[in-house]
């Protein structure tokens, strides 16, 4: 059952950091580090990168999501691209990512953002359910061009 949703504090390191090789294995076919573990952690603490967490009644750690705030040329607001998503394997289906999306647009709302937006696979049907509930789904196609080793 959710507990609450909190920014990422110091002491959430080690669930961070579990959580996210769990949520890194959850995509083989996505091209990346998947050792960024510690390197976005650190991106968290110097304010580069934001945590939310998602805990359950008794504040463990069960979920994250990482975002990002940027200027957006459509709009005098920023955008927010919400980064990645996960919820612990055996958490989900409990409203954790859903809190997650609500906690992140109450925030968004009240710093002035003009949207929020995220990808997903288009095999993970699980997270199409709850998406489609929450937000517009685009027909935007994804490109990328590597110009680096991750």
């Amino acid at each position: 059952m959710p507990g609450a949703i909190r920014p990422a504090v110091a002491a959430d390191r080690e669930a961070f950091l579990a959580m996210w090789d769990d949520f890194v294995a959850t995509d083989p076919d996505e091209p990346g580090n998947r050792a960024m573990g510690p390197a976005n952690w650190a991106r968290i603490g110097n304010g580069v990168l934001h945590a939310l967490i998602a805990t359950d009644a008794d504040g463990t750690a069960q979920g994250f999501l990482l975002y990002s705030t940027f200027a957006f040329t459509w709009s005098e607001g920023d955008v927010c691209y919400l980064q990645d998503l996960s919820v612990r394997a055996e958490a989900r289906g409990q409203g954790h990512a859903r809190a997650l999306i609500a906690a992140l647009a109450d925030i968004g709302r009240t710093k002035g953002w003009f949207k929020i937006f995220w990808m997903t696979q288009a095999n993970n049907a699980t997270a199409q359910r709850l998406y489609d509930k929450v937000a517009i789904r685009r027909d935007y196609i994804r490109y990328d061009l590597p110009l680096a080793d991750p």
